[in-house]
């Protein structure tokens, strides 16, 4: 038998896989754009399509989502690293970090806020609820929200879903890490 060991809290990425890495727009008071790195994001729901979302409660992107109740999650690529990363820099609220990161905004078909023209793939959003994440913990927030417009890039609109997720390039995050997809090894109909 395998031995198993008890580790503390802070090393609990351990136990952890990497998450995906989302870039999500919002605006501000004064339309001013907002991009930020996201890895704790979830599915809820494939019918109606509900995300989930957790956030610190000092971000930019918490703040512009209480007060618009609208966002996207945009699915950026391994080409788009080094401009992922400037999107964490700490710069002003009043500076549009899609000039910041050099990164292109286009209208999303639903929502105000815009989608990111180099990403892959893009998920408007629209606030159902936000919540604190626990009576002792109220400094971060769940963000639950309708998915209410789809959209991605027209050469990824292929069935086969294993071509597509690796076309897709994801990227992944874990501790100051960042990792990429690996191949397909298998379906959930193996037995």
């Amino acid at each position: 038998m395998k031995m198993k060991k008890s580790i503390d809290f802070n090393n609990c990425s351990l136990c952890f896989i990497p998450v995906p890495v989302y870039l999500i727009t919002t605006i501000d008071e004064n339309n001013i754009y907002n991009i930020a790195p996201y890895g704790m994001v979830m599915p809820i729901s494939y019918n109606p399509l509900i995300v989930s979302v957790g956030s610190a409660k000092n971000r930019d992107t918490y703040r512009n989502i209480l007060q618009l109740n609208e966002f996207v999650l945009n699915v950026p690529s391994v080409e788009l690293l080094k401009k992922i990363n400037r999107t964490a820099d700490p710069i002003p609220s009043a500076e549009d970090e899609f000039i910041h990161a050099d990164l292109t905004p286009i209208k999303s078909n639903i929502v105000q806020p815009p989608r990111i023209e180099e990403c892959k793939s893009h998920m408007e959003c629209k606030t159902i609820w936000i919540k604190e994440a626990s009576n002792t913990c109220t400094d971060r927030v769940i963000i639950t929200a309708e998915v209410v417009a789809l959209s991605l890039d027209e050469d990824l609109f292929i069935k086969n879903l294993c071509e597509q997720k690796g076309l897709m390039k994801p990227l992944y995050y874990e501790k100051h890490s960042y990792f990429s997809l690996g191949g397909y090894i298998g379906s959930r109909r193996m037995r």
